[in-house]
């Protein structure tokens, strides 16, 4: 069973939310949904999300509403990040905006396409 976390306005169980106001567009919302591995997804603040993955390698598929750039956190636990991301792969089309920001965090532009794109993100010193 597939849950899905979405980025929007309302806070309740595992749907988490957060909106962003730009111009006048619409509220920005995104769907997080794990596909392997991934135990909980947090947000901290507008268009950052907290991914947990206490295997060091997970799967999830992002898709958003409109254009914005994302930036991902990696944890293994609420008290341990992951160590240093070996690698972000992408199937779809926000592949080539990947950035590693540090050990634990890339950011990405999100396009707006209702076809989500699968992530795939493994920590090198996974255990």
């Amino acid at each position: 069973m597939k849950r899905a976390f979405v980025i929007g306005m309302v806070m309740s169980g595992f749907i988490l939310s957060a909106f962003a106001v730009t111009g006048c567009s619409e509220e920005l919302k995104l769907t997080v949904t794990p596909v392997k591995n991934v135990d909980n997804v947090k947000i901290k603040e507008l268009s950052q999300v907290d991914v947990y993955c206490k295997t060091g390698i997970c799967q999830f598929e992002l898709v958003a509403n409109q254009q914005a750039n994302v930036t991902v956190n990696m944890h293994y636990s609420g008290t341990r990040s992951f160590d240093k991301i070996e690698g972000v792969s992408v199937t779809g089309k926000l592949g080539s905006s990947v950035m590693i920001q540090d050990e634990n965090t890339f950011t990405l532009d999100v396009s707006g396409d209702t076809e989500p794109s699968k992530l795939q993100v493994v920590d090198y010193y996974r255990h």
